[in-house]
């Protein structure tokens, strides 16, 4: 049986009394098309967070390729991160997020800039915005 390339086991999310993710299991196979549909507000949004690793599970887990995301060592996770990428519609900002860390989170995945030269280049960006 194949390995699905990230799976959900019993994974769920509280925000302070409100339960977003309630024991969600779910498989996401490589080179196949996934569909997430649902009401606003059922954790769609959620979801992809926790996929792409702005958010972690209170309770279950997340694999990539079998392996727990939360095992991982800084180089798989950075090896996982640079396998995934995603798109808001409407130029949408992460909303947990301040501008500057939306502006700061692709310097950070995607570059070996230090903490100063991200600083740096955020603050340059928001300056000419």
């Amino acid at each position: 049986m194949e390995t699905p390339l990230i799976e959900f086991r019993e994974v769920t999310k509280r925000f302070e009394e409100k339960t977003v993710l309630d024991k969600i299991n779910l498989e996401i196979y490589e080179n196949q098309i996934t569909t997430v549909i649902g009401k606003s507000g059922s954790g769609k949004s959620v979801l992809l967070k926790h996929i792409i690793g702005l958010l972690s599970p209170d309770e279950g887990s997340i694999l990539f390729r079998g392996k727990p995301v939360s095992k991982m060592k800084k180089g798989e996770w950075n090896e996982y991160r640079s396998k995934i990428s995603y798109m808001f519609q409407n130029n949408a900002l992460f909303d947990s997020m301040t501008v500057f860390e939306n502006i700061a989170l692709p310097l950070r995945q995607t570059t070996k800039l230090r903490k100063k030269g991200i600083e740096k280049k955020v603050m340059s960006r928001i300056e000419h915005l």
